[in-house]
This record gives C-alpha cells, structure tokens and sequence, in this order.
C-alpha cells in the first residue's frame, strides 16, 4: 500500500469517526438533552477512546455547536418542502397552510430539546449560541425569500422586504410559542393550534396586503 493511499484512507476514516460523533451527539441532543451530552458518552457511542474525541474538535461545545447546526438543517430541509409545496399549490390555501403548520409542529414537538435550546440560548455569546442564532436566521431568511415572491407582483417600495422580514419574525415566534406551549400543555390539541396559526398567518397577511394597497406609495425609479 502507498503512502498516498495510506494518508487517504486515515484521512476518510477520521472523516467518518467525526461524522459519527456529529450524529450521536444529534441523537443524544435530540432524546436526552445537553446535559447528557459528554465527551467520554460520544467516545463510547462511537467505540474511541475518550482522549480520541479532541482528534476530532477542539472542544465539547464545537461538537454540540456543529450537532445543534446538523438539526437546524433538518428542519429548515422540512420548511423549504412546506414554502415549495405552497408556492406551486396555493399560499392562500387554508387547508394547506394548516397541513404545513400541522406537520412542522409534529416536526418541532419530536426535537423539542433543540427547540428549547434555541429559545434559551440563540443570544448567547458563545459557540452554541453563534451556531443556534445562524439556525434562526437562516430559517427567517428562507421565510423572508419566501414572502418576497409572494408579494413581488403588487409592486410595493423596496420589493415588499420589510414587510416579508415582519411576517417572517411572527411566523417563526408564533410557531415557537405554539411548541412551547404544546409542550407544557399535554391535551392541547396540535390540530387546533394548526388551525389557529393557520388562520393567523392568512389573516395578517390579507391585512397587510389591504393596508399597504390603501398606504401605497408611488414606485420608485
């Protein structure tokens, strides 16, 4: 065996080790919380030694940071086929928005640990809180695109962005609350709550659009 292909294959099982202990800190996140996470939980997890792991990061926190941005992916992978399925089928379309909502909570509800920690710690100043705040800007960005072209076509000033960027910060604070709440509210129905945001969404959209075509200014050059 050559050295070049000696160096290749340490280089992709190191690749694999680390992918390995990205997913089993996604799954201990996800089922236990970031209390259970550990540097000697993630070794034996992924049959290392412990000392093995800082081949890998530089820290505990660098691991848990890159797990909490591999979920926040994964959620945000499930947003895009809502907004997709939306945008070819209807935005204004009660019982699809609800059926969105209605699975984005589900969604929500199975990784409500991640959940928490974004509510708790995407203003923190530190790896974790970095990692969770480009979760939630990248999800209220692809809200804001979302929203953009939805409302492209009344010609409003500055393409209707301010106004896509508010509807996007009411989405994703309602949507967190709502699993919150579901959270601490065992026989609250998630049908119900879908129901609810649905309407919502849809009313304060309708509402806006009427106020801006009654406000409107005249298009910029």
């Amino acid at each position: 065996m050559t050295d070049q292909r000696k160096k290749r294959q340490k280089r992709l099982h190191g690749e694999a080790t680390r992918e390995k202990l990205i997913e089993a800190t996604v799954r201990i996140l996800s089922q236990e919380g970031l209390g259970a996470v550990s540097t000697a939980r993630l070794a034996r997890e992924v049959g290392i030694v412990q000392s093995g792991f800082y081949a890998h990061f530089d820290s505990l926190e660098a691991c848990i940071s890159v797990a909490a941005e591999r979920i926040g992916e994964r959620i945000r992978a499930s947003l895009a086929e809502g907004l997709e399925l939306l945008g070819s089928q209807g935005a204004g379309d009660y019982y699809l928005v609800k059926a969105q909502y209605h699975r984005l909570l589900t969604e929500l509800q199975q990784q409500w640990v991640f959940v928490e920690l974004l509510i708790r710690y995407f203003r923190d100043p530190s790896p974790l809180g970095w990692a969770l705040s480009r979760v939630q800007q990248d999800l209220r960005s692809d809200l804001v695109s979302y929203f953009t072209r939805v409302v492209e076509p009344l010609n409003w000033p500055k393409g209707g962005r301010p106004q896509a960027g508010f509807m996007a910060d009411l989405l994703v604070s309602m949507t967190l609350s709502a699993v919150e709440s579901l959270r601490w509210e065992p026989d609250l129905d998630r049908e119900l709550v879908a129901h609810l945001l649905a309407l919502q969404t849809l009313n304060t959209g309708k509402h806006m659009v009427e106020w801006m075509m009654a406000n409107k200014n005249p298009p910029q050059c």
